[in-house]
């Protein structure tokens, strides 16, 4: 017997629509340069924060088997649920405690 997980295992159209709107409005508060779907080497898809010249990843937002997380810059995990919440609901105090280094994340 095996166990599937709730939902789907990788991004839908609506987790896109969702991730880039809240990203979008972390932008608009100065918390990030840009947010932008991003393919990565592995062929995964992923939300990427970026800094304010658009060069460097501050925060990656992911999907992966049924779990939504988050890595920072040096993919090192911030946050993971079930739930796209779990994951959102961190990133303004993440990006906000990272702010100074978001203008040079490199």
């Amino acid at each position: 017997m095996s166990v599937l997980p709730l939902g789907y295992p990788d991004f839908t159209r609506a987790d896109i629509h969702v991730l880039l709107n809240r990203g979008s409005e972390l932008v608009d508060r100065g918390l990030a340069g840009a947010c932008v779907p991003v393919e990565t080497e592995a062929g995964e898809l992923v939300i990427a924060l970026l800094d304010y010249d658009h060069q460097c990843l501050i925060c990656a937002i992911g999907k992966s088997q049924g779990w939504y997380y988050a890595l920072d810059a040096a993919w090192q995990p911030l946050a993971q649920g079930r739930l796209i919440e779990d994951v959102l609901s961190i990133l303004p105090g993440a990006l906000e405690a990272h702010r100074p280094a978001a203008a040079n994340a490199c």
